[in-house]
């Protein structure tokens, strides 16, 4: 289950990806530390979950290259066709069978060396469930990795901008909600801030694409005019250019 339905978001989610630089910030981002897992572990069983269609997944293990017979995945996609076409995307990059779920079984055969939740814990509706599911899925030396923007990410502060003519705050989780969840739970964990950029040329079907991803079904037709107007501070030119950042976590289960 999910705050958040992708499902009538793909082309809009689609531009995102195409005129942002935030997968390829977080690639670089992860890598150091997965390339020195690679280096320590014999086989590498890997959690994805939010996988989506497997673009950003198939991006890491393109640079990564962890032998196939080593690379154990397994999938967690709540839209059946992201679900579908991450198994096909990612399967090269494997020797072994994917397991693809809709959710996170309650129980897995065997704990994870990885776990990647990549901007997915913004939707899920009990953040701290997630979370502990997760480490506990984990082995011992195990690690959780994921990235979330807090309040003062850009987007979030455009669609807190929003509140007059939405008359609704931000209804997802933030950054600080996870660092609160993890306090609650005890576990040590590292961040990093990572920087990159939204950039588009300025129309108004571009501007619909990028409010359309952000509010999803909150996005008010009647209001379509002032929401449009939101994106007004970011134009430079004949471009929308939004600078923003997230934090990505690296978070270790209690031994």
């Amino acid at each position: 289950m999910t705050k958040k339905d992708f499902s009538t978001l793909h082309a809009d989610y689609a531009f995102f990806e195409a005129h942002t630089t935030e997968a390829q910030a977080d690639m670089e981002g992860y890598l150091p530390f997965l390339r020195q897992r690679l280096e320590t572990e014999a086989a590498l069983r890997w959690l994805d979950l939010g996988c989506g269609s497997g673009n950003f997944t198939s991006l890491l293990l393109t640079s990564l290259q962890a032998p196939p017979e080593h690379l154990h995945l397994s999938l967690v996609e709540p839209d059946a066709s992201y679900r579908q076409a991450a198994q096909a995307c990612l399967q090269r990059f494997t020797a072994h069978t994917i397991d693809a779920w809709s959710a996170m079984p309650m129980n897995t055969s065997q704990p994870y060396d990885f776990a990647l939740a990549n901007h997915v814990l913004y939707y899920v509706p009990d953040l701290a469930a997630v979370v502990e599911q997760i480490v506990r899925s984990l082995k011992p030396t195990g690690r959780f990795i994921t990235a979330m923007g807090g309040r003062d990410n850009t987007l979030a502060q455009i669609w807190e901008s929003s509140l007059p003519l939405l008359g609704q705050s931000l209804p997802y989780h933030t950054g600080e909600d996870l660092e609160r969840v993890l306090a609650q739970f005890d576990y040590p964990y590292y961040k990093q801030r990572i920087d990159y950029v939204v950039r588009f040329p300025d129309s108004e079907q571009n501007r619909l694409h990028l409010l359309r991803f952000l509010f999803a079904d909150h996005f008010d037709e009647r209001q379509r005019r002032q929401l449009l107007l939101l994106l007004e501070p970011y134009k430079v030119g004949d471009l929308i250019v939004i600078p923003n950042h997230h934090e990505q976590y690296q978070i270790v289960p209690i031994l």
